[in-house]
């Protein structure tokens, strides 16, 4: 047999916040021995696809050979003092608003119990917001004065000093826990009241993306430019493009995934249409400076002559504010990923236009704003992106889940099916507490997971898409929302994505026929599509032979269809007159699902359903 290596991949990479530093190693690794043909991601994997896909771009271009030593280099990075932390979380920075509430909450991470979790949370809040935890003090001491505390009290400090009664010990116990609790209470109210105008005014999230003027240390997005830009070769002010990308040789395709709130639906980035509107005064708060004045600059003027009178009546003060988004070829890559990237109340969401006309006949049309939020909520893990029914390179996926043992070796971090047989159980979350009962937190938990990702997780166990996902396992304390992640946990999840890289390499690059995953993978996927088809062509061919239909199928392409309604010329009319003739004619088998008695389990499914866009 001649040389069935695959030379080429593609890689799609599930979102999890801090849990994106396996990512550097993993795409370096794969890229030692494959050419990345196309990327994808959500979340925090949509921020390692647009590393990747600059990484790949400096070498087909060979403007920054260095491009994938570069990204290696990454978690390393991250580990770098700042301030007394890591650079990792100097990434995280909040708005002026919302800093106290910030302080708050990263003052339970890496605490290795709930209860001392609890305990610097409590002090965090109380001396984070003073103004409330003295409002409850006083509350809980005017409270006392009403019941006549000071009796009470008095008698109680009597018994204790004269006798050491325990009911004396108890009295006062009882009152020092009451006033620490109404501290307590006065200092939640007051960081819930705050927080929630906190939230109002900066998009629902605690970090924009970018430092307070500019300052150093650079945040989140515009480390993350500064990166992009850096292992693509480009200076700073020319941001790397779709259309760079799928211009450079070989072409490199980028996905990824947001969330359209104000639509209620998933969408593909970058985006298909080009009626997107952003604001650049909305913009410059999230976005670094040279981002903002790129994209006013491509913006489409001719779009602008058409709709000008509307955006105009949106502008203040008579200053242009409104701009359509440059379409996708222009589009600056760095922009999808934020538009991935904003995970709910932890980075803010991202606000953009789209002008609807009304659908009662008028000619009126409106500038409506859709906020775009974490790719993650509607699929965090697009292992669909790049598929095809018979592959020409694979497909990998890396999925990540927080359920290691530190008992365990390294070894037992990373997972990937080694054969048809494994990969099969579907995924499990104890919701029983120790007590066996069911645990309301873990049922909200699993509730939540279950309707953003059922699609990944059934996807993930399907013939023909297990085989190419390798999961890692970290622990609880590591990735996540775990911002000051400590360096060992940095280094040990680095080492867990050269472990996948290497497992991956070692599967699919096998010389032994029978061992190797990419000859596996198109077999499984010829055995799968073959039993789609048959089973899909079937009932096409019953339909097109059906005399009960008046008109048929055939005399309905042939000019007997409704006029007016998605008419076709008479190029496409041949066409699909010679695709249905086709179809028609198409041996099967019998019986007609022949091919699936024996097919790949659990069996896929052929449907149509929306692109998305």
């Amino acid at each position: 047999m001649s040389d069935f290596h695959p030379k080429e991949c593609d890689i799609v990479m599930e979102g999890g916040v801090t849990s994106g530093v396996v990512y550097p190693s993993f795409v370096a690794g794969l890229a030692s021995r494959f050419t990345l043909r196309s990327i994808g991601g959500t979340s925090v994997g949509a921020v390692a696809a647009i590393a990747a896909a600059a990484a790949q771009f400096s070498r087909n271009n060979q403007q920054n050979p260095q491009g994938f030593d570069q990204l290696d280099k990454i978690p390393a990075q991250l580990q770098e003092d700042v301030d007394g932390k890591s650079r990792l979380f100097s990434l995280f920075q909040p708005c002026a608003d919302l800093k106290r509430h910030f302080e708050v909450l990263v003052s339970a991470l890496n605490r290795n119990s709930k209860f001392k979790a609890f305990s610097h949370i409590s002090l965090a809040l109380v001396t984070r917001f003073p103004l409330g935890a003295l409002a409850g003090g006083a509350a809980w001491l005017l409270s006392l004065w009403i019941s006549r505390f000071p009796l009470q009290l008095g008698w109680s400090l009597k018994f204790l000093l004269t006798t050491a009664n325990w009911h004396g010990l108890l009295a006062f116990a009882w009152y020092a826990t009451g006033a620490l609790a109404c501290l307590w209470l006065g200092a939640l109210v007051e960081f819930g009241i705050t927080g929630w105008r906190g939230l109002r005014r900066n998009r629902c999230g605690i970090c924009p993306g970018i430092s307070a003027g500019g300052a150093s240390p650079p945040a989140l997005i515009e480390w993350l430019h500064n990166l992009v830009q850096t292992i693509a070769g480009l200076p700073h002010n020319a941001p790397l493009t779709f259309g760079q990308l799928a211009q450079s040789h070989p072409p490199i395709e980028l996905a990824l995934m947001t969330t359209g709130l104000s639509e209620l639906r998933a969408h593909r980035l970058p985006p298909a249409s080009n009626d997107l509107v952003f604001r650049a005064s909305e913009f410059r708060q999230l976005f670094p400076a040279e981002i903002v004045q790129y994209l006013i600059d491509h913006s489409d003027p001719a779009r602008h002559i058409k709709t000008r009178a509307l955006l105009s009546a949106a502008d203040r003060d008579g200053e242009m504010d409104h701009y359509y988004l440059p379409r996708a070829e222009q589009l600056p890559i760095i922009v999808t990923a934020r538009m991935s990237l904003s995970f709910p109340l932890l980075l803010q969401a991202v606000p953009l236009y789209r002008i609807r006309e009304s659908q009662n006949g008028s000619t009126e049309a409106a500038l409506l704003r859709i906020w775009f939020s974490d790719g993650g909520l509607t699929s965090n893990f697009p292992i669909h992106f790049f598929d095809s029914p018979l592959p020409t390179r694979p497909t990998f996926g890396i999925t990540l889940t927080n359920d290691f043992d530190p008992a365990k070796p390294a070894s037992k971090r990373v997972h990937l099916p080694l054969n048809n047989r494994q990969g099969l159980n579907p995924a499990y979350l104890h919701l029983d507490d120790e007590q066996g009962m069911p645990s309301p937190t873990r049922l909200a938990t699993a509730l939540i997971r279950t309707i953003r990702t059922w699609r990944d997780e059934a996807l993930r166990r399907t013939p023909g898409y297990r085989d190419r996902v390798v999961q890692i396992h970290h622990t609880k304390q590591e990735g996540g929302l775990n911002l000051n992640m400590p360096k060992k946990s940095i280094d040990d999840m680095r080492e867990s994505g050269r472990l996948a890289a290497s497992t991956i390499i070692d599967r699919f690059l096998r010389d032994d026929v029978e061992e190797n995953g990419w000859l596996n993978h198109r077999w499984v996927r010829m055995r799968s599509t073959a039993a789609l088809l048959q089973n899909a062509i079937a009932p096409l061919q019953t339909a097109l032979s059906a005399q009960q239909l008046q008109p048929s199928y055939q005399q309905m392409w042939a000019g007997a269809a409704p006029k007016g309604a998605y008419p076709l010329n008479d190029e496409e009319r041949q066409a699909g007159q010679a695709l249905w003739a086709g179809i028609a004619a198409v041996p099967i088998g019998e019986p007609a699902n022949l091919l699936s008695h024996t097919a790949p389990r659990p069996e896929p499914s052929l449907v149509i359903g929306p692109k998305q866009t």
